[in-house]
């Protein structure tokens, strides 16, 4: 994984293949390190904030996103934080697949007024609760930067340590950067064989251009040597793991 952050400091973490796709407490220990070691980082990009609101995100489609927003949340709850993740990607939602749980009555139905109360699920990892994406609703962007989404995170600051938004690529829909003026920052998840350059560079702009934070960018299955010629394919996404750690501090960049 490649992370940079705001101090220009440099590291690099290896990992071996695993065949778990997301971090479990009995994951091998160099899985477990990785995150770790972003877990670190984020610590110190958190602007002093009483809980850091983070948004994870790729360029394009299946690239790994949702993977590591379930393995950072774990890695941070098993920190003995509490967390809260957030499946915002409400075009085709997938954190609730990885609890086992409904995707009903979540984000959806609380932004759109549909309900009043926060069901929040608890998870097998202790410390770490979840919001699933609730039913799809017509409008995704605009329930995301809606005022009820900045009362939802009011709320979470008051009884979270972190919060972890899981959100859609942002080269394919918007839903992503309405959110920029609303959380400490985003990490950029980056498959490898897979993202062109170009892709990156044009995530980047995007975030960039609503004024949004990027922590940090992690370069997902860097072993992969695949040829990157994939992105027309995925660009139809919303029409509708292995891991290497790198690491620099004043801009930031992540993958999935």
């Amino acid at each position: 994984m490649l992370f940079r952050n705001k101090n220009n400091s440099r590291f690099k973490k290896s990992l071996s293949h695993t065949e778990r796709p997301h971090l479990r407490p009995d994951s091998p220990f160099a899985i477990k390190e990785a995150f770790n070691s972003i877990r670190t980082k984020l610590i110190f990009t958190g602007k002093g904030e009483k809980c850091p609101v983070f948004a994870v995100t790729s360029s394009l489609a299946s690239d790994g996103k949702s993977t590591v927003s379930v393995s950072l949340a774990i890695s941070i709850a098993m920190a003995e934080q509490r967390v809260l993740l957030i499946d915002a990607d409400m075009r085709k939602p997938s954190v609730h697949r990885y609890f086992g749980v409904e995707s009903r009555h979540g984000l959806s139905e609380i932004l759109a007024g549909l309900s009043s109360e926060i069901k929040l699920r608890s998870t097998d990892i202790d410390n770490l609760s979840i919001l699933t994406a609730g039913q799809i609703p017509p409008n995704p962007a605009e329930l995301l930067g809606s005022k009820q989404m900045d009362s939802l995170l009011d709320y979470a600051r008051q009884y979270f340590d972190y919060v972890i938004i899981d959100t859609p690529p942002v080269n394919i829909v918007t839903d992503s950067t309405v959110i920029a003026d609303k959380i400490t920052g985003f990490l950029l998840v980056v498959q490898s064989g897979k993202n062109h350059m170009q892709d990156v560079t044009d995530a980047v702009h995007q975030i960039e251009e609503m004024n949004g934070n990027i922590v940090g960018m992690i370069l997902n299955d860097p072993e992969n040597k695949t040829a990157a010629h994939y992105s027309y394919r995925y660009n139809k996404y919303y029409r509708y793991n292995r891991y290497k750690y790198y690491g620099d501090s004043n801009s930031g960049e992540t993958s999935k």
